[in-house]
């Protein structure tokens, strides 16, 4: 008998960014693609797979939405509003039917096939059910039942993208599990009670045991690692901590970037408005991404989603300094337009920030800094340049001054650091969509930001985004 109960509960070693020695790849050691690998002829097996695989990708993506949604509608559930509790009673019963129903469907079946063929005989690998707890276990199956793109690739999935997908699951079960861990996804009540045997499938208590034994913190305090492990966001081995918005010193005595009438900072993105005004920024991209180590630059942010192109993925947000001090790392000079006359403060992010100080240099990004105006604040925010895929690194171009003393390590073909590829010019070049580029001059390495309705995203002559 299968019992099933879910409650419902009411930096790191330093980043490499650069190289002392990068290597010099020139443009004609790119071999050209083979087209057919690219694109197999129609009908083949390897269009099928490539088909699969591609689905099987936006399937896994759409679990690690789900999961962020159950955990949502959890935190928020209310037993004084109606509709929040309707709503969770649904997820909860909608996962707990599916593991009930199909855990029923295989013992059901397991029984007919020992009555008919002997006891030792279990059920063919093709059954579902079976070939999911096999390859990827009562815990990644208990956490992902909660979603219901799982649930829906369980009956509609054909074997190739089924197969995909559960290889999918495997490779990702670190990220996935950490991932609900963080939101307190409860999945270990949905299976702890398994009474009985499960012939043929894994133990139920070993599954259990096996839970992940980390401090239940917020997501953007980990980072995976390439060795298959975790561990914490530090810098100068203290914990990098999240925060919302940004503070200021009481130096200041009133935040340096609050909007003012006699600034060029513009109107607010979200409403228009001239004035001063109460919009917040409600970016959920941070909810979606996660810290990993990438081969040879360090700690950086990989996507759990898409993101379409001009997206406002998030604010820049730190300690706002009139000086740099000791962190030569993260902080970003914010002004309102870009000169050394109209700036405000830095941005310094080494000991608080969120998410986007992590985002490593690339000289082909997929994101820029531009400034906006929000609110009642001038602020930096990161933005993307293009559609980005799920499961892809997120990069950001530091610009071209912070590498006249370094060299970029980033490998693209057309990498400034690269003397043979057209942008290795000995000469600062910025790539941006649009917008008018101000070189940040000051001897003080710096990112720097402009805007009157431009776009910028340059860094200082001595960079100060390094090592993390």
């Amino acid at each position: 008998m299968f019992a099933f109960a879910l409650q419902t509960i009411k930096m790191a070693p330093q980043r490499n960014t650069t190289a002392s020695k990068a290597s010099k790849t020139s443009v004609d050691d790119f071999k050209p693609f083979n087209l057919e690998d690219l694109f197999p002829p129609y009908g083949s097996e390897a269009a099928l797979m490539q088909t699969a695989q591609n689905y099987a990708k936006e399937t896994l993506a759409s679990i690690y939405f789900d999961l962020n949604a159950y955990s949502h509608f959890q935190r928020e559930a209310n037993p004084d509003d109606f509709y929040s509790m309707q709503v969770m009673d649904n997820l909860v019963n909608n996962t707990v039917s599916f593991m009930e129903k199909e855990f029923a469907n295989y013992s059901g079946g397991v029984k007919k096939v020992q009555k008919e063929q002997g006891e030792s005989q279990y059920l063919s690998p093709e059954n579902r059910f079976y070939a999911t707890i096999t390859e990827i276990g009562w815990k990644m199956t208990a956490i992902c039942a909660h979603t219901e793109a799982f649930r829906r690739a369980f009956r509609e999935a054909d074997h190739r993208l089924w197969g995909c997908l559960l290889q999918g699951i495997q490779t990702k079960s670190l990220s996935i599990e950490h991932y609900a861990h963080c939101r307190a996804l409860d999945w270990i009540s949905l299976i702890k009670n398994v009474t009985g045997p499960t012939p043929g499938l894994p133990s139920v208590q070993e599954a259990v045991a096996s839970a992940l034994k980390w401090d239940i913190d917020h997501p953007h305090h980990t980072v995976l690692t390439l060795d298959g492990g975790l561990k914490r966001a530090e810098f100068n081995g203290q914990l990098q901590t999240n925060i919302k918005e940004s503070s200021y010193r009481e130096c200041f005595h009133e935040d340096p970037t609050a909007k003012s009438d006699d600034t060029s900072s513009g109107g607010c993105i979200l409403c228009g408005s001239e004035e001063v005004c109460g919009c917040i920024l409600q970016s959920r991209a941070g909810e979606l991404v996660e810290l990993a180590e990438f081969p040879g630059v360090g700690t950086g942010v990989r996507t759990l989603t898409t993101f379409d192109r001009r997206d406002i993925l998030d604010v820049y947000v730190g300690e706002l300094r009139p000086e740099v001090d000791m962190d030569t790392v993260y902080p970003l000079s914010q002004s309102c337009d870009g000169s050394e006359a109209n700036h405000l403060a830095y941005v310094c992010a080494h000991k608080s920030g969120n998410w986007t100080r992590f985002i490593n240099h690339s000289c082909q990004p997929s994101t820029q800094f531009v400034v906006r105006t929000i609110g009642d604040r001038v602020v930096t925010t990161i933005e993307a340049i293009r559609y980005i895929g799920p499961f892809e690194e997120l990069t950001i171009d530091y610009g071209a001054d912070y590498w006249q003393t370094r060299e970029c390590a980033c490998g693209h073909w057309n990498c400034i650091s690269n003397p043979s590829s057209p942008s290795g010019s000995p000469l600062p070049q910025t790539k941006v969509l649009s917008g008018k580029i101000t070189k940040n001059k000051s001897s003080k390495g710096k990112k720097t930001t402009s805007k009157s309705k431009k776009v910028k995203g340059t860094k200082g002559a001595k960079g100060t985004k390094g090592k993390k």
